[in-house]
């Protein structure tokens, strides 16, 4: 599981780099297409478990393994990687999860955030939201001209 959730942030930059709400919609739908298997099989996994909290913190903290042996270098991720792999996980990580539409996707989500903020220097704040609410929050035009 760990080497598929470390492809999981192969195209990290082009996907979070000058983000608008076309590239947006095509970045997830193609992340989601790529990925599919995992997310499906991170949430079964919360899903068939007796202990399911027990469960979501187990596979978040794998996510926080992958990240580390992803990126880490001399045992440490920069401050400047950090902040690029925490809005990637805001952008796509968190959202992709809550579109499985699963009963256990915010269990899922929020065992990763609690894990994220213990485990990595500058992630103390780190929150989430929906696919929806990001796409949202892009604008079409702004004041007509784009």
């Amino acid at each position: 599981m760990q080497k598929r959730i470390e492809e999981m942030f192969d195209k990290m930059y082009p996907m979070t780099e000058g983000l608008k709400k076309k590239a947006y919609e095509t970045w997830m739908e193609e992340f989601r297409e790529k990925h599919k298997e995992i997310l499906k099989e991170i949430i079964e996994s919360v899903e068939k478990a007796q202990e399911r909290e027990e469960k979501a913190l187990e596979i978040a903290a794998v996510f926080a393994d992958a990240v580390e042996s992803k990126f880490s270098k001399r045992g440490r991720i920069s401050a400047r990687k950090q902040v690029d792999i925490n809005c990637f996980m805001i952008y796509y990580i968190f959202p992709a999860i809550l579109l499985t539409q699963s009963d256990y996707a915010v269990m899922m989500a929020d065992a990763i955030r609690d894990t994220w903020k213990v485990r990595f220097k500058n992630s103390s704040h780190l929150e989430y939201t929906d696919y929806n609410t990001i796409h949202g929050s892009f604008n079409e035009k702004i004041f007509g001209m784009f």
